[in-house]
């Protein structure tokens, strides 16, 4: 044990690599829809395994006597924000279910087992904030005067836990990272390949041209990764932009798909450039977008304008209101015929006519006394 305690960190960081790959390996053994579950129970029983060593670390104090709901001198570890469950796995998942009323239950699930998942980070981060690091060998200034307050989470279980402890946990976190990337990578090779290249480009490709194609596609997202891997700013950036335009912009999309049936495509794009419009307006420091909409309660400190009111989720709730009034009145007007059927670009009320005309007009074949109802199922 005390060989284990006092690993170097190289051999440390060597190890957690090594558990990642067993916790990615033994999830893969199994099919794919149940791989992301075992996973996130390594990830989950893992960082619970190492909570009780930081409580029980000496350069930490009571969490109760670090609690700063007011400004003072001292670290609080309560935040300015919250995660959310805007995130393109989500979409994928619910886009992808079978039904929609497995969708909608996904959803509320989801919501469930994200704030469950989010209780061992939430205290990992509060015993951070409340260690002395002084006592460690990370030293002072602590990582939230260093700038490093992102990386808190593998630096508590790096210098506040025992070596074979960090192990566990970093390894937990490597796994997830490594799970997330190469479905990144896949998902993105894939689309390229399906959507682009196989429709647009070479219709008649075949499946080897399409392996091919998928194979270097991988390779060369991967090379884009690793290039702005390099750069903490752009990938901040990136991340923030992708969490920001996913909520204000598709999720509203994704609420109508799984709980209003009205919604159609008109009233969909018509969402989504009202979306995409007024965020471009409301302007975003990190990118050096001035903004144009200023709402109530706006600041202005050297020269930046900060916007202190929720106008993404008000943007979410407009796009909403939009997707869900222009499709009821493109509805109505083809309906009563008040918008001619030739304007139905889309073809939208065009096939739902024709499938309705399909199942009105379809005969009952029998024979003897065997009836069968011939459908477009």
């Amino acid at each position: 044990m005390s060989i284990i305690l006092d690993l170097s960190p190289t051999l440390s960081i060597l190890i957690s690599a090594a558990v990642s790959i067993i916790y990615t390996v033994l999830g893969g053994l199994y099919a794919v829809a149940y791989t992301d579950v075992i996973q996130l129970s390594f990830i989950f029983v893992s960082l619970w395994l190492c909570i009780p060593f930081m409580f029980l670390s000496p350069a930490v104090t009571d969490l109760s006597q670090t609690i700063h709901l007011n400004e003072s001198n001292v670290h609080s570890w309560i935040g300015e924000a919250l995660g959310g469950l805007s995130c393109q796995s989500l979409h994928q998942r619910i886009l992808a279910a079978a039904s929609s009323s497995k969708a909608q239950v996904s959803c509320f699930a989801a919501a469930a087992f994200a704030f469950i998942m989010g209780i061992p980070s939430v205290i990992i981060g509060a015993t951070a904030a409340s260690a002395d690091w002084n006592q460690t060998e990370y030293g002072l200034p602590p990582p939230y005067e260093r700038g490093e307050a992102g990386n808190v989470l593998p630096l508590a279980l790096s210098y506040i836990t025992p070596a074979w402890v960090s192990v566990l946990g970093i390894g937990a976190i490597a796994a997830a990272v490594m799970s997330s990337m190469d479905s990144a990578l896949l998902s993105s090779a894939s689309m390229f390949t399906q959507n682009i290249y196989k429709t647009t480009l070479r219709k008649q490709a075949s499946d080897r041209e399409l392996q091919c194609v998928t194979r270097i596609c991988v390779l060369l997202v991967g090379l884009a990764g690793a290039g702005l891997a390099f750069n903490r700013s752009s990938i901040l950036a990136l991340w923030m932009l992708i969490a920001d335009l996913l909520y204000c912009v598709v999720t509203p999309q994704l609420t109508c798909v799984g709980l209003l049936r009205s919604a159609n495509c008109y009233g969909a794009i018509s969402g989504y450039t009202v979306a995409l419009l007024l965020r471009v307006l409301s302007g975003d420091p990190a990118l050096g977008i001035p903004p144009v909409l200023l709402y109530p309660g706006w600041r202005e400190d050297d020269g930046v304008i900060t916007q202190y009111f929720p106008f993404r989720t008000l943007i979410a709730f407009i796009s909403l209101a939009v997707v869900v009034l222009v499709s009821c009145l493109v509805q109505l007007g083809f309906n009563h015929n008040v918008i001619p059927q030739s304007w139905d670009v889309l073809d939208v009320f065009k096939k739902k006519i024709e499938a309705e005309e399909d199942e009105t007009s379809t005969p009952l074949s029998h024979e003897g006394n065997n009836f069968v109802l011939n459908t477009s199922l």
